[in-house]
C-alpha cells in the first residue's frame, strides 16, 4: 500500500512539472522571422469597443491593441485626433485598416516644443520656420499618416521632416504645408507627412522656395506697371480666390489623410511597384560569414538593383518576389507557416537566415515601414517601393526599429 503510495506520488510531482512547463521545449528567442511576431497564442479580446472612423485620442495617447484590432483588415481610413494645449496645436493620425493584420498598441500622443529650434533652423539653411516634434516609441501597427494644425500662419511653402544628428539636420521627408482658415478669419498653417520613422524627437523646417520668391517678384513688378486700377483689383481678386480654393483643397488632403495612400487612380490601365534586394551589411560583419557563402555576397552587396515592375491587384509582396526571382534566375527559398497563415522568405541568393550571425536574415520593408505581418500578407499598391534586405542585427541595422 505504501509502495503504491510513494508511486502515485511521484507521478503527481512529474505531472505538476509538466503542467508549469518544467519539461517544456524551449523556444529560440533569436528566431530572425518577422512571422514569430504574431501572438496568436494570445486570445483576443472581444470586449473592445469598434473604433470609428474619427476617434479622440485619450490623455495617455494609447489606442490599445484590442481596440485596433476591431479596425483591422476594414476599408477606408481611420483617423485619431489629439490637441496640444499648451501650444493650441492640433493632430491627426491617420491609417488604413486594410493594412493592419497584426494589431498592436499605439502611443498617439505627440508632444510638440522649441527645444533646439533655432540650432537646427541655422544647420537647416537657416530655414525662418522650426518646430520640434517628439512621436512616442511604438511598433506602427501599419503605414500610418499624420497632419498637424498650427496656432499661427507660417509664410512659406515648402517643408521638410529631418533629424538632427551629429549638428546636421538630416532630411527624412518631405513635408505638404497648406493654410485652413481659424476663428475670425485668422489663417492657419497645415502641414502633413508620412509616418516613416516614430520614437525620437524630429524637426520640421519651412520657408519660401527660391523659385517662388522669383514669381512673387514677377508679379510685384507686372502689378506695378499696371495702371489699371480696376483690372488690378480684379485679377487680385481672382488670385486670392483660385490660391483660396487650392488652400482648402490640400488641407481637405491633409484631414481626410490622403498622404497615406489609400486613394489610387482608378483609370491606371497597369500597375507598378519597383523591388530591390541587397545584403550590404553582410559587408560589415564578413568575419561571421558562413565561408561557404561568400562567393553569393555581391562587391557592392546589390543582389538586384531598384527595378520598376508590374503586378496585378491583389498579388502580395511575396508574389511580387517569387515571379522576379523567377525572372532573373535569382534563387528564392520560402517555407509556409499555416500558424501564421503566410509564407516565410528563409533564403535569397542562396544567403539563408543565420549564414551571417545568430541574428542574421531577410526582412522587407514597404515605403520604408517594415511590416508586422508576413510578406504574402501584404497586398502591393500601386507605386510601392518594396525593399528586401539582409540583416545581421535583428533588423537594426536595416532600419527596423522593432526590436528596439
Amino acid at each position: 500500500m505504501k509502495r503504491k503510495r510513494k508511486v502515485f506520488l511521484v507521478l503527481l510531482i512529474a505531472f505538476v512539472i509538466l503542467i508549469t512547463g518544467g519539461c517544456g521545449q524551449k523556444v529560440k528567442s533569436n528566431q530572425i522571422t518577422q512571422l514569430d511576431r504574431l501572438e496568436t497564442t494570445e486570445k483576443k479580446d472581444t470586449s473592445a469597443k469598434k473604433l470609428e472612423k474619427i476617434n479622440q485620442i485619450p490623455n495617455d495617447g494609447i489606442i490599445t491593441a484590442a481596440q485596433m484590432d476591431t479596425i483591422s483588415g476594414e476599408g477606408g481610413e481611420f483617423q485619431f485626433s489629439g490637441k496640444d494645449q499648451e501650444k493650441g496645436i492640433t493632430y491627426v493620425w491617420t491609417y488604413e485598416g486594410k493594412r493592419i493584420k497584426n494589431p498592436v498598441d499605439q502611443n498617439l500622443k505627440v508632444e510638440f516644443s522649441d527645444a533646439k529650434t533655432e540650432e537646427v533652423k541655422k544647420a537647416g539653411g537657416n530655414a525662418p520656420y522650426g518646430l520640434a516634434i517628439t512621436l512616442q516609441k511604438m511598433n506602427l501597427a501599419a503605414p500610418a499618416a499624420l497632419g498637424l494644425t498650427l496656432n499661427e500662419k507660417w509664410n512659406a511653402d515648402n517643408a521638410v521632416l529631418c533629424k538632427y544628428v551629429d549638428g546636421e539636420a538630416r532630411k527624412i521627408c518631405d513635408v505638404v504645408v497648406g493654410s485652413v482658415s481659424g476663428i475670425g478669419d485668422k489663417q492657419l498653417t497645415t502641414l502633413a507627412f508620412n509616418v516613416l520613422e516614430v520614437g525620437d524627437t524630429y524637426y520640421i523646417l519651412a520657408g519660401k522656395g527660391e523659385e517662388d520668391n522669383q514669381e512673387n517678384k514677377g508679379a510685384e513688378e507686372k502689378t506695378k506697371n499696371n495702371g489699371n486700377n480696376d483690372q488690378q483689383s480684379n485679377d487680385e481678386d481672382s488670385s486670392s480666390a483660385g490660391n483660396n480654393q487650392n488652400d482648402s483643397e490640400q488641407a481637405a488632403e491633409t484631414q481626410s489623410g490622403q498622404l497615406s495612400g489609400e486613394n489610387q487612380n482608378d483609370q491606371v490601365s497597369s500597375y507598378t511597384c519597383t523591388i530591390s534586394i541587397e545584403c550590404s551589411t553582410i559587408l560589415n560583419n564578413w568575419d561571421d560569414l558562413n565561408e561557404a557563402k561568400a562567393d553569393f555576397v555581391p562587391s557592392d552587396g546589390w543582389i538586384l538593383y531598384s527595378s520598376e515592375v508590374e503586378y496585378s491587384p491583389g498579388e502580395t509582396v511575396y508574389d511580387v518576389l517569387y515571379r522576379v526571382c523567377k525572372d532573373t534566375s535569382i534563387q528564392m527559398s520560402a517555407k509556409y507557416t499555416p500558424a501564421y497563415g503566410s509564407y516565410y522568405v528563409e533564403g535569397i541568393n542562396q544567403l539563408y537566415e543565420f549564414d551571417c550571425g545568430e541574428l542574421s536574415g531577410w526582412m522587407y520593408s514597404v515605403n520604408s515601414w517594415f511590416p508586422n505581418y508576413g510578406c504574402s500578407q501584404y497586398e502591393v499598391s500601386d507605386g510601392d517601393m518594396i525593399e528586401w534586405r539582409y540583416t545581421c542585427d535583428l533588423g537594426r541595422d536595416v532600419g527596423d526599429q522593432y526590436y528596439e
